[in-house]
């Protein structure tokens, strides 16, 4: 499974997985074919706890794929959602496919943070890149998680399968800045 989850910075509660019940939280265990967008204003304004997303890859034949197009999801805490906040603080628990817990070893999912809708990682002239970075992850975490605040709200994240960057970088990523591969 990977879970996420975004902490508004005006709330006190820590950034850790022991206490997620003010951030808000999205979990999946679906690896998808291709990659898959999440803004965060519409996955958590919506009013299902459960459900899909499409990879941003058609497929002709997608009978064919060995992984699904998709990300079946579960979130939680709809009722925490804030228009007006600022979400920065984010969460992260990545573990491997037996479920055993390997720190740093490459994880099955990419999760990609977003300081602009859509998953775009630039928002035009009138935005300094360096002040709205994207991040990337591909590590399996800890027990409990990795917590981190980047410089802006988080206005979408991505998930995609890690296997195909994971050997493209060199291995995985952690807090990889605007997609440096290098580990922070």
């Amino acid at each position: 499974n990977i879970t996420v989850a975004f902490f508004n910075d005006s709330d006190s509660t820590s950034c850790d997985s022991a206490d997620t019940s003010k951030a808000l939280v999205l979990t999946t265990r679906t690896i998808p074919a291709s990659f898959v967008c999440f803004n965060v204003s519409d996955l958590f304004t919506q009013s299902n706890t459960t459900g899909f997303s499409n990879g941003s890859t058609p497929y002709s034949h997608p009978e064919q794929l060995e992984l699904p197009n998709r990300v079946d999801w579960l979130i939680s805490n709809l009722d925490n959602y804030d228009s007006n906040a600022n979400y920065s603080r984010v969460w992260y628990e990545q573990n491997g496919p037996t479920g055993k817990v390997e720190e740093g070893v490459n994880g099955q999912w990419v999760f990609y943070i977003y300081a602009f809708e859509d998953c775009k990682q630039v928002g035009g002239d009138a935005f300094d890149q360096n002040k709205n970075p994207w991040f990337e992850n591909s590590c399996q975490t800890k027990d409990g998680g990795q917590c981190r605040t980047v410089p802006n709200t988080i206005k979408s994240f991505g998930l995609n399968k890690a296997d195909e960057y994971n050997k493209g970088h060199g291995g995985c990523a952690t807090w990889a800045y605007m997609g440096d591969a290098k580990r922070l």
